[in-house]
C-alpha cells in the first residue's frame, strides 16, 4: 500500500510538472513567453533558467517561514522584546528582498539569451508583471492585513 501511495505521489508531481512546464498560450504572461518563439536552444536554457529559479525561490520561501514563526515566538514572549522584533522585522524584510531578487536575476538571465526582437516582447511580459503584481498589491490593501496572526492562532477583539 505505502509502494502505491509513493508511486501515486510521482506521478502526480510529474504530470504537475509537465502541464507547468507547457506555458498556457494566450494566458497571463505565459501568452508572452509563446511569442518570443524560442529556438530548441532557447527552450532548453529558458527551462534550466527557470527551474534554477524556482530552486531557489522554493529555498528563500523556506527561510522567509522560518522567519516569520521566529517573530510569532517573539511576539508571543512573556516580556516581548521590541529591538529583537524589531531586527527580525528587518531580516524578514531582506529575505523578501532576496526573493524579489531571484526573480529579477531569473529575467536577466533569460533576457541575456534574446535576440534584440525578443527582448521587447520579453519586456512587456515584465511590464505586464509589475502590473499584475501592483493591482494584487491594491487589492490587500483593501481590508487585509500584511502582519495577520497565525490560521491557527485566534484573531484579536476590536
Amino acid at each position: 500500500m505505502k509502494k502505491l501511495g509513493v508511486f501515486v505521489a510521482v506521478v502526480l508531481a510529474m504530470v504537475s510538472t509537465s502541464l507547468y512546464s507547457q506555458p498556457a498560450e494566450g494566458k497571463g504572461p505565459h501568452k508572452f513567453i509563446a511569442q518570443l518563439k524560442l529556438t530548441e536552444e532557447q527552450k532548453k536554457d529558458f527551462d534550466k533558467i527557470h527551474f534554477d529559479m524556482e530552486k531557489q525561490e522554493i529555498a528563500q520561501k523556506a527561510k522567509n517561514e522560518t522567519a516569520r514563526v521566529e517573530l510569532r515566538q517573539l511576539f508571543k514572549a512573556d516580556n516581548p522584546d521590541k529591538s529583537t522584533i524589531e531586527k527580525k522585522l528587518n531580516e524578514i524584510a531582506n529575505l523578501e528582498v532576496q526573493m524579489h531578487m531571484i526573480k529579477i536575476n531569473s529575467w536577466f538571465d533569460v533576457n541575456k539569451l534574446l535576440t534584440q526582437e525578443q527582448q521587447k516582447t520579453w519586456k512587456k511580459a515584465l511590464e505586464y508583471g509589475s502590473e499584475m503584481k501592483q493591482r494584487k498589491m491594491e487589492m490587500n490593501h483593501h481590508g487585509e492585513h500584511s502582519m495577520a496572526p497565525h490560521p491557527k492562532e485566534p484573531m484579536p477583539k476590536k
